[in-house]
């Protein structure tokens, strides 16, 4: 949270800096769509067709029939262990923890604004975005489903124990969730470049199966955590303001503005 705190005082700081043709700033504009996406992602089944209804209750089945398994596969993960497969999953984790991910982002901000590059810009916003959004879901349905994680060995039941505790926090995965929550972002900032979709969900999925093979996390876990970090990621790409660059003949160089 100290990072996260850090990252969105940096945005704040600078906002004077990115102005889109005389209109107010990108970034305060980028700040000012938080709500305006989460109350589109609240409202959106309103909205949703035949499609979306589909996709939603396939997911939810998929969710489902991962939580009957999980004991199975948990204990196919357990029993494959080696030392080939705990240095690729010890490799893989870092790309799902904050506090590596928080400081990348900022990077990524920073960077953007030194080498004048609004995609760079656009990318480090957007995620941070993601993240936010995605995280906060997955730690309010952590807190309240209360769901024990797997080396605990207390069975894969949700509302485990009396009360509320921070300590039963095993549904969704978040570390899948913070891997997913960027995944998308990077894929459709890229998109031109073929090897990025490729390269990134392969982190991605990589990431999500440590958490099961360190056994941190059942199987359904890492599915719902994927789930909610890329629908955040489309949610937020669908709803945020992004940079452009374009040719202005009037000014003999280059207008910068943002758009939806």
């Amino acid at each position: 949270m100290k990072h996260l705190m850090i990252l969105l005082l940096l945005l704040i700081a600078f906002l004077p800096i990115l102005s889109a043709d005389g209109t107010e700033p990108h970034a305060w504009e980028y700040l000012k769509s938080y709500p305006q996406s989460v109350g589109s992602g609240i409202t959106a089944p309103y909205h949703w067709e035949a499609k979306e209804w589909i996709t939603t209750s396939s997911i939810i089945a998929l969710m489902g029939a991962a939580y009957v398994v999980d004991e199975e596969i948990r204990t196919l993960f357990q029993s494959n262990r080696s030392e080939f497969s705990n240095s690729v999953m010890i490799a893989a984790k870092q790309f799902g923890e904050g506090k590596y991910v928080l400081p990348a982002i900022g990077i990524t901000v920073l960077s953007g604004y030194a080498f004048d590059s609004p995609k760079t810009i656009d990318s480090g916003f957007l995620s941070l975005k993601s993240f936010i959004i995605a995280n906060g879901i997955t730690q309010v349905v952590k807190l309240t489903t209360q769901r024990k994680r797997p080396s605990a060995n207390s069975g894969k039941q949700f509302f485990n124990g009396s009360g509320f505790s921070r300590k039963r926090d095993s549904f969704p995965s978040g570390h899948t969730t913070i891997v997913w929550s960027i995944a998308p972002i990077l894929v459709n900032q890229y998109r031109e470049n073929l090897w990025v979709a490729p390269s990134v969900y392969t982190i991605a999925t990589l990431t999500s199966l440590s958490r099961v093979h360190d056994d941190n996390h059942w199987f359904s876990d890492v599915l719902a955590g994927a789930a909610i970090g890329y629908f955040s990621a489309k949610l937020v790409l669908k709803t945020t303001p992004t940079l452009h660059i374009y040719p202005n003949s009037q000014i003999n160089g280059f207008s910068l503005s943002w758009c939806f």
